[in-house]
């Protein structure tokens, strides 16, 4: 069981990805809003972020190159998950772990949950 953060601004899919984490016995966190993901970091100590790409006040991309700069967080493992057309995600550098387009299937979103926990 790893400690999974989540930050996804639609309700409906945040729920689902709670769900669907949880259901795989993982402990999950979830928040909608990006100004809260400092602090949930350094309160809850998640080994794995999955963000969504599109959020109401920031990016996704711009978010996880902060995280990916900061020495504190650097080691996280980070998945993005978009709607985005795959042409439209790559127009920023992209520094996540991995990228997942929506909609997804779960059995692949639990493989790559799975693996990049395993390799952090």
């Amino acid at each position: 069981m790893a400690k999974i953060l989540v930050l996804e601004n639609d309700a409906g899919n945040a729920n689902v990805l709670h769900l669907e984490l949880t259901e795989q016995l993982h402990q999950v966190k979830t928040i909608s809003d990006a100004a809260l993901l400092e602090k949930t970091i350094d309160q809850f100590q998640p080994e794995l972020i999955v963000m969504d790409i599109l959020l109401d006040q920031c990016d996704g991309r711009q978010l996880c190159f902060d995280l990916k700069r900061s020495v504190k967080t650097a080691h996280i493992p980070i998945l993005l998950i978009t709607a985005m057309l795959e042409s439209q995600i790559y127009t920023v550098p992209i520094v996540a772990d991995k990228v997942m387009l929506k909609p997804f299937d779960y059995d692949e979103l639990a493989r790559t949950v799975n693996s990049l926990l395993a390799t952090s």
